[in-house]
């Protein structure tokens, strides 16, 4: 029997024996109870934290892709305007090789003549380039 304070004694019977038990038992559970609380507690934080950084990595793996595609994108006209003039400058090249235009373009230009030819200018008809005030 335990003894307690005062004149209040406890019972040393088979009720209070169970019941102690169980109260010792609660107490356990009660622990073990917020033991497990605790861990799953932790676990989810923990899992929680790895999700986060995947979550971020897939966000900037979306950015950086959008970010590629409008490179690709912008990258893609460029190309086409370059490829554009080049087709323009090879059709310049292809009429500079050939002798008749470049000759006619020195006689519209330059106002050049063969020997015999009278060249009559207009002052409304000039060439752009030969002007000094429409040179770019």
């Amino acid at each position: 029997m335990t003894q307690q304070s005062g004149k209040v004694r406890k019972l040393d019977n088979d009720f209070t024996r169970r019941r102690e038990i169980e109260l010792n038992n609660s107490r356990v559970t009660a622990v073990l109870s917020n033991r497990r609380k605790k861990r799953a507690l932790v676990i989810s934080a923990i899992f929680l934290f790895f999700a986060s950084i995947f979550l971020i990595q897939i966000v900037r793996a979306k950015v950086n892709y959008a970010d590629v595609h409008v490179r690709i994108a912008r990258e893609q006209k460029t190309l086409k305007q370059q490829k554009a003039d080049q087709k323009q400058l090879k059709t310049q090249v292809a009429q500079l090789n050939d002798k008749n235009y470049v000759e006619q373009i020195i006689r519209d230009r330059y106002y050049y003549t063969k020997p015999g030819e009278t060249v009559y200018s207009f002052p409304n008809k000039a060439p752009k380039d030969v002007n000094d005030y429409d040179v770019k």
